[in-house]
């Protein structure tokens, strides 16, 4: 089973009429489902290898990926890198071979938005029920990604992170609130709703169209999920200069974790970076 229907996701429901653990389970999946990972190539550098791989998907017939690890045995962390838009795999490669230099394995995949042109394309001519679906999809391809990470040799299953920017940020805040087998997230400039990034990239949204497409991308928006992220720890960036999103903007994507859902301890830490596009410290 692809993921659970138990709530007919083609229907808009408010996200008031359902508890959490009903909203989490639209993300449902079969784990045991192969991943059938192939390899194109592998390459040693400096210490290092990078295999070239693709596996199976739901969101995509296949995801395209690196997989960087260093050479050797012993138990070593793992980290998932989701690229921003524009972007792809290679957007944090040079991030991952540092890491991987000093013993983490680190699995960089090409999202649906990696192909810019297409992605718009699809996003536009999908119903907004239809996009939220594909949306569901793309977490469970996600989830996948930790799966493929959790169950590569030398990996230490307790030791996973994320790290996403942008738009990957986003789906990294719902993955927060819904796969406890990460242990810490980097989220580089987010917002809380995918609302907000449509309204950069959709300028006739507006009015009615507007309240109905808030309404059926609710029930998938970041904002619902980081308040569930504890005990993972998560470690957000933000722009002083962003070009994109306001200052409120992010303080809305940091608040949930601010004032977590949960008992369990919770650990952050917020920096401010330079421009939406860029990671470098400022301040």
């Amino acid at each position: 089973m692809l993921y659970n229907r138990k709530m007919d996701m083609e229907k808009e429901f408010p996200r008031s009429t359902v508890s959490f653990n009903e909203l989490a389970r639209i993300f449902s999946y079969d784990r045991a489902l192969s991943l059938d990972v192939r390899e194109a190539s592998k390459e040693d550098e400096d210490g290092i290898i990078i295999h070239d791989i693709s596996f199976a998907g739901f969101a995509q017939v296949r995801i395209q990926a690196f997989l960087v690890e260093p050479l050797g045995e012993g138990s070593r962390a793992g980290i998932v890198f989701v690229h921003p838009g524009p972007g792809n795999r290679s957007t944090f490669l040079d991030e991952a071979k540092q890491l991987a230099g000093g013993g983490v394995s680190c699995l960089l995949i090409d999202a649906p938005w990696s192909d810019g042109a297409r992605f718009a394309s699809r996003v536009m001519t999908l119903s907004d029920e239809e996009l939220r679906s594909w949306y569901i999809r793309m977490v469970i391809d996600f989830c996948r990604s930790i799966d493929l990470l959790t169950t590569t040799p030398h990996v230490d299953a307790h030791r996973i992170g994320f790290v996403g920017h942008s738009f990957g940020a986003l789906f990294g805040g719902i993955l927060s609130g819904v796969d406890a087998r990460i242990s810490s997230f980097v989220l580089m400039a987010g917002v809380g709703s995918f609302t907000d990034i449509a309204l950069l990239n959709i300028p006739s949204l507006a009015g009615e169209r507007l309240k109905k497409f808030q309404a059926v991308m609710d029930p998938v928006d970041p904002i619902h999920y980081l308040g569930h992220a504890p005990p993972s720890a998560v470690f957000f960036q933000f722009g002083m200069n962003d070009t994109f999103f306001t200052r409120q903007k992010f303080l809305d994507f940091l608040m949930p974790q601010a004032i977590p859902n949960s008992s369990a301890g919770m650990r952050q830490i917020t920096i401010s970076i330079l421009q939406h596009e860029k990671t470098g410290v400022s301040g």
